[in-house]
């Protein structure tokens, strides 16, 4: 009888041992590499980003995202930035991205945070203003070329990114005109498309015209404004001596001739939110907490500069909806007589031949 409680004990022992060998590690269960799981194309088209490209953005992130934690099998930085960009590709569906990674949706939740402000901090490596000489010398010859259009450092212009409420008493100032709660988004781009300068932290209800007015970009214009540089900007804008918008109702040639140029050069931040939201679908319809909404923004501005640093392939589908602008300025805001003094001069300089 002891003999044979004995050997009883001794297969369990040996069978606990062997699931213990054969069982895999917490957190490892299922997980698996992206990267070897998808060819080039379905990859590009999950994560929207070439292999090439995203191994660089996860290199790029290494330092700010390995945790130096005692817990077993922390989720490799690997898995935490592929999360992120399957998160940007799609939007919404957390618990998607959680059965991709195998861990939880609050898990998931905090990877994106934590993804995107890791990619957002990286704002000032890839997006520049021109500033220097060369830069802005550069910069206008490249919409010149385009649009026939002198003097251009950027297109201006203002799209909307659709969220849930917010709740509580700011949700009314979210609530943009079509009815929608939304983050207003201001940006300014090149020739390329590519962001030189954001700013997400309006709520929809504000007007393109008064972001700008309390950006630190119209102090920089204002300080350095000598009658040579100037953004094109919509009739939602002022008409100012360094941002200059179309003619409500050009009369003559000379007139005409300045619009459709200011259109060609305005154009370029029109098809660049486009190309922007259908790489990054998340744009359309964010439904995150509202700081980490401005946050995942910037993170896809940022990551929309690398698309173009490293020649991605755009990604094809319909135009996202955008509001038109509106035609009459708020009251307070209104064209300055420098402005019109300077646009007047434009037409007579360049566009009366």
């Amino acid at each position: 009888m002891a003999r044979n409680f004995e050997q009883l004990r001794r297969v369990e022992r040996e069978r606990e041992i062997q699931q213990h060998i054969g069982r895999p590690e917490r957190g490892l269960r299922d997980r698996k590499n992206p990267f070897e799981c998808y060819e080039d194309e379905p990859f590009r088209e999950r994560y929207r980003f070439s292999k090439e490209t995203a191994m660089y953005i996860i290199n790029m992130l290494e330092g700010d995202l390995e945790r130096q934690t005692d817990r077993n099998d922390p989720l490799p930085v690997m898995l935490q930035v592929l999360t992120g960009l399957r998160f940007y590709a799609v939007g919404t569906f957390q618990k998607m991205h959680a059965d991709e990674a195998t861990v939880s949706q609050s898990s998931v939740c905090r990877i994106i945070k934590d993804v995107s402000e890791a990619i957002a901090r990286r704002k000032r490596q890839f997006m520049k203003f021109p500033t220097t000489r060369d830069e802005i010398e550069t910069t206008q010859r490249q919409f010149y070329d385009y649009c026939g259009f002198p003097g251009v450092i950027g297109a201006i212009d203002g799209t909307h990114v659709y969220i849930r409420s917010p709740g509580g008493e700011q949700a009314l100032y979210f609530l943009n005109r079509k009815n929608r709660y939304s983050v207003n988004v201001q940006v300014v781009c090149d020739v390329a498309g590519k962001i030189t300068n954001i700013v997400a932290r309006w709520p929809g209800s504000t007007h393109d015209s008064r972001i700008f007015s309390e950006c630190a970009l119209k102090g920089q214009l204002e300080a350095r404004a000598d009658g040579s540089e100037w953004l094109l900007g919509d009739s939602g804008y002022p008409c100012l001596p360094f941002l200059l918008t179309p003619l409500l109702n050009p009369l003559g040639r000379p007139q005409v001739r300045y619009n459709s140029a200011h259109k060609r050069g305005r154009c370029v931040i029109e098809r660049t939110f486009g190309r922007w939201k259908r790489r990054f679908p998340c744009l359309n319809d964010l439904r995150v907490k509202v700081d980490t909404t401005f946050t995942i923004i910037v993170a896809c501005s940022v990551l929309w500069n690398i698309s173009l640093d490293h020649n991605e392939v755009d990604i094809p589908g319909p135009e996202p909806e955008e509001m038109p602008p509106l035609v009459h300025l708020p009251p307070g805001l209104h064209d300055a007589v420098a402005g019109r003094l300077r646009r007047e001069q434009i037409i007579e300089d360049h566009f009366s031949n």
